[in-house]
């Protein structure tokens, strides 16, 4: 019978067939190139030793010579790599099919999908010794001496395993030491005894072992993972769309929010502004940076996010230290009751919803520990450039509003001269109701009080074309001049593009 359908023994014949194949390619290459070669010499001038174009180019090619040296290799020599390359593919993913099927004898759950995956064989002596450490967490005493030490050193024996053998450690693990394990990883207080020791792990070490772990673990396991390491969500409870069932800025309104994967692939036709769609979670500061960014740099943005082989989502993170962090999250978004996301979405694309849900993963405001989509709404855009691109952003004007009606000048050439450098700029409103009634006609429901907008281009009499991130489908941009930039905006802000 095999294991789940492959007999390791019948392919490791066919992977050494396919050795010796190799390894012959290279003579019968010089064999047949000799006697085509021969043929042309004695034949008269005019004719071709072969009919078959590519016969007839072996003609001279007596001792093939590898791609670097001459054009491309040509058939038969050429298999000699590509069979290689195959059997000693075949050979890796025997090993693994071998290590699974003695992790299985000896009682350890083994994944249909990590028959399949291309890595280091699983030793059960590595999983055999992870699980015996982690039971070992809930006899220990760790006094006022902390604990961080043991959390870290289970950590990065976690962190080591293969995908298998982390799927079949997941998957053995009894839930409570699971769930034990993680109340250890995120209770960071110190004792009343030694303020100076050391408990749990810090956010960015723990962040990054729980992602590099939901992204090798199995999907039969990601519920199992979630259900002990509920950090690896994002709360959606503290923010106005759930408590006030919508977001009273664009009008848009949900009942029943859940979590529920998306129908659209992470990209369709690659990273574009005009992707971003800010809808019910009040984190226009952010969205209006993205958008920002994905104008300018698109390739950037496409290169930092990325769909792990258990359906999980992984995004770039910078934190404020400048390092950047990829951090992991399930597929499910924030939907409403017809399972239509609520959060920033893409025109047929979800990747501006990872982004966004990355973000409320890990933003905190200086003093604030509020996390989740909650703690993403409601501030400046400034704060958004270091998690993005892991670099400051600054202010471009220092005007600000004195009152109704009263401003200082905020010179619109500034935001060009950072705008044609290269920079994403986003600017402000105040938050002043009376402006949502008193504004230009000609910019219809696209103006909003107490909202962010990032810089589309300008014109050529110099006015300054905004995007709003709401989306360019139903909020079209609008062409700003310098009076009404003085008037009806506030702040502006520049980071640079990668």
């Amino acid at each position: 019978m095999g294991f789940r359908g492959f007999d390791a023994a019948k392919l490791s014949t066919l992977a050494g067939h396919l050795d010796t194949l190799a390894e012959n390619s290279g003579k019968l290459h010089s064999q047949l190139a000799a006697v085509l070669t021969t043929a042309q010499q004695n034949l008269p001038s005019g004719q071709n030793a072969s009919r078959d174009p590519d016969l007839q180019d072996l003609v001279g090619d007596v001792i093939p010579l590898p791609s670097f040296f001459r054009r491309p290799r040509l058939l038969p020599g050429s298999l000699g790599g590509e069979l290689g390359y195959m059997q000693s593919s075949m050979k890796r993913r025997i090993r693994q099919i071998e290590g699974l099927q003695e992790l299985e004898k000896r009682g350890y759950p083994v994944s249909d999908s990590s028959v399949f995956l291309d890595e280091k064989a699983p030793d059960a002596k590595k999983i055999d010794a992870a699980l015996r450490h982690l039971n070992d967490l809930k006899g220990k005493d760790f006094g006022t001496n902390g604990n961080r030490d043991d959390l870290e050193q289970i950590s990065g024996e976690l962190d080591g395993l293969t995908a298998a053998e982390l799927d079949s450690f997941v998957g053995k693990a009894p839930p409570k030491d699971l769930a034990f394990y993680n109340r250890l990883l995120t209770d960071t207080d110190d004792s009343v005894w030694n303020p100076f020791d050391d408990n749990g792990l810090p956010e960015d070490k723990r962040r990054d072992s729980l992602s590099l772990m939901l992204s090798k673990v199995s999907p039969e396991n990601v519920d199992k993972f979630t259900a002990a390491f509920p950090g690896v969500q994002p709360t959606f409870e503290n923010t106005d769309a759930y408590e006030a069932g919508g977001n009273s800025q664009n009008g848009q309104t949900n009942n029943g929010i859940h979590w529920a994967p998306p129908s659209d692939p992470l990209f369709q036709d690659g990273v574009s502004a005009d992707d971003v769609n800010q809808r019910q979670f009040g984190d226009c500061w952010y969205v209006a940076s993205l958008a920002g960014l994905a104008q300018k740099d698109p390739a950037f943005v496409q290169e930092g996010i990325k769909q792990n082989p258990n359906g999980t989502v992984s995004v770039r993170v910078w934190d404020k230290e400048g390092n950047y962090h990829w951090v992991t999250m399930t597929a499910d978004l924030p939907s409403d009751q017809n399972g239509n996301p609520i959060g920033t979405y893409g025109n047929g694309e979800s990747w501006p919803a990872y982004y966004e849900k990355a973000f409320a993963m890990v933003y905190s405001d200086d003093g604030d520990d509020e996390r989740g989509y909650g703690g993403i709404e409601g501030d400046d855009p400034k704060k958004s450039a270091p998690y993005l691109t892991g670099k400051e952003g600054e202010d471009l004007t220092t005007g600000g509003f004195l009152g109704i009606g009263e401003h200082e000048d905020k010179s619109l050439e500034s935001l060009k001269e950072a705008y044609n450098s290269g920079k994403v700029v986003t600017v402000a409103t105040p938050a002043d109701e009376e402006l949502d009634k008193n504004h230009p006609a000609e910019w219809g429901n696209t103006y909003h009080s107490n909202h962010a907008y990032y810089v589309r281009g300008f014109t050529d009499d110099g006015k300054v074309i905004l995007g709003n991130p709401w989306g360019v489908s139903g909020y079209p941009p609008i062409t700003v001049s310098q009076e009404q930039f003085n008037k009806y905006f506030g702040s502006a802000e520049a980071f640079d593009a990668p």
